[in-house]
């Protein structure tokens, strides 16, 4: 399934050292990954089951937040991450968070609704914290677009960006992972049989030509280095 939200039938809606929680505000970031998590299983509301639902995950580097070394220091090659999960619908679909974080990033929708096109796109992120167990997290809030002046001036993203889309798997992108999140793009409810699935298996992901078609040569893809990212 690609991540373009154009591309979706209308639908009803309803690693690294821990580090403390950044305080509440508006940080400038870029989007630095874009994940594929394939279709999940939703909680129950209210008593009553939800269908499963096809989700991304959005992920985004902050340019003035960075990680603290082993001394308390800033580390300004591990700029602070935070990431956040929705469910992926159709932009008919006003209400839906999938819709509201697209046209944040793309409001004039050049890109035709595709999410795997935002990628490096500058920010405003809205970070909130929430207790749970007597800890504080951070969430993402909201997202907001950067005035065009604001955006020329936004520093470059440290980490390569990272796209990974199930119906063709990047190995490389998925192998460098945290691990939970390797287990819940396997654990989606698609993934038996998937390409990835076989390409794991030591298959190929890609389907193979029919005999009276000529083989499509294919594009090369950029290597991805393993990046210093902050989960």
């Amino acid at each position: 399934m690609s991540l373009n939200a154009r591309k979706i039938k209308t639908t009803s809606i309803g690693g690294g050292s821990k580090q403390d929680p950044i305080a509440v505000g508006a940080y400038p970031a870029r989007v630095v990954q874009v994940l594929d998590l394939g279709l999940q299983a939703q909680r129950p509301y209210q008593g009553k089951e939800k269908p499963p639902v096809h989700e991304i995950m959005l992920t985004y580097e902050l340019t003035d937040e960075f990680c603290l070394d082993d001394d308390g220091n800033e580390d300004a090659e591990k700029p602070r991450w935070i990431s956040e999960n929705f469910p992926l619908y159709s932009l008919e679909a006003d209400l839906a968070k999938s819709t509201k974080r697209y046209f944040s990033l793309d409001p004039d929708e050049v890109h035709g609704g595709d999410f795997t096109a935002l990628i490096d796109t500058p920010c405003m992120v809205t970070v909130t914290q929430r207790e749970h167990a007597d800890k504080i997290y951070n969430n993402v809030g909201s997202i907001s677009g950067m005035r065009p002046k604001d955006a020329a001036r936004c520093p470059e993203l440290v980490n390569p960006p990272k796209v990974f889309l199930l119906d063709e798997p990047d190995l490389t992108i998925f192998g460098s992972l945290p691990q939970w999140m390797q287990d819940k793009i396997k654990g989606n409810l698609e993934y038996a049989g998937s390409a990835l699935d076989t390409a794991l298996a030591g298959g190929s992901a890609k389907p193979e030509a029919k005999e009276d078609e000529a083989p499509k040569k294919a594009a090369k893809k950029p290597v991805v280095e393993t990046d210093k990212e902050d989960w």
